[in-house]
Parts: structure tokens; C-alpha cells; sequence
């Protein structure tokens, strides 16, 4: 099989227009958040995820370290969810990345970053 005809290789042809039309769609949303990102000038990006979403969370990383120079770090989820530990996030944004959106331990770390002052 040629590796432009397996269904990965499509699926992520798609991804240009996929981005595009979601960014179309909630444009306002977006500008909304874009604002308050550059009002609050975060002096770092912590993110959250778990598996595959974990290598989603690593490419945002590259993306926004390198378009912004924002440092960005990936959360331990076990810090919050397990340990029960309070990191200091005043001045951060949290990033959650989740196919399901319910995974306990990341939901969990959500709330923990809300409660330390993560955007």
C-alpha cells in the first residue's frame, strides 16, 4: 500500500481545513481568549495531558515557545491527582488536552490549576 493511499495520510490532509473552519466557526471565541492571553501575558504554559494527548500537548509546546517564547512545561497529572500536592500557577495558563474530556486524573489537575491561580 502506498502511504498517500492509507487512511491516516487523509485524515491528516484534512487537518488544514479542519483547523480553518473550526477557527471560522468560533472566531469570536477565539478573539475573545487571544485577548485575554495578551492581557494577561502569562509568564508560562503548563499543560496537561495523558497518552496520545500527551504528544498533541508536546507539539503545542514547540508551537508556542517558539511563536511567542512563552516556557511551556507539561504537568505531572499524578502531582494533583494522586499526590495531592498545590503547585503555584498565579500568572500561568493551564492547557488541558483530552480526547474525552473525562479522564479523573486530568479533571482533577484542572480543578487544582483553576484553585492556583491558572488561567
Amino acid at each position: 500500500m502506498r502511504a498517500d493511499a492509507s487512511a491516516m495520510f487523509r485524515e491528516s490532509a484534512e487537518a488544514p481545513r479542519i483547523v480553518a473552519a473550526m477557527l471560522e466557526k468560533n472566531r469570536d471565541q477565539v478573539a475573545r481568549l487571544g485577548g485575554r492571553l495578551r492581557a494577561l501575558a502569562p509568564h508560562a504554559v503548563v499543560t496537561g495531558a495523558r497518552g496520545s494527548s500527551d504528544n498533541a500537548a508536546t507539539f503545542a509546546k514547540y508551537l508556542i515557545e517558539t511563536k511567542t517564547g512563552t516556557l511551556t512545561s507539561s504537568a505531572g497529572l499524578s502531582i494533583s491527582s494522586l499526590y495531592t500536592a498545590h503547585p503555584k500557577l498565579d500568572g500561568t495558563v493551564f492547557l488541558a488536552i483530552s480526547q474525552s474530556g473525562k479522564s479523573p486524573d486530568l479533571l482533577k489537575t484542572v480543578e487544582a490549576a483553576r484553585q492556583a491561580g491558572a488561567l
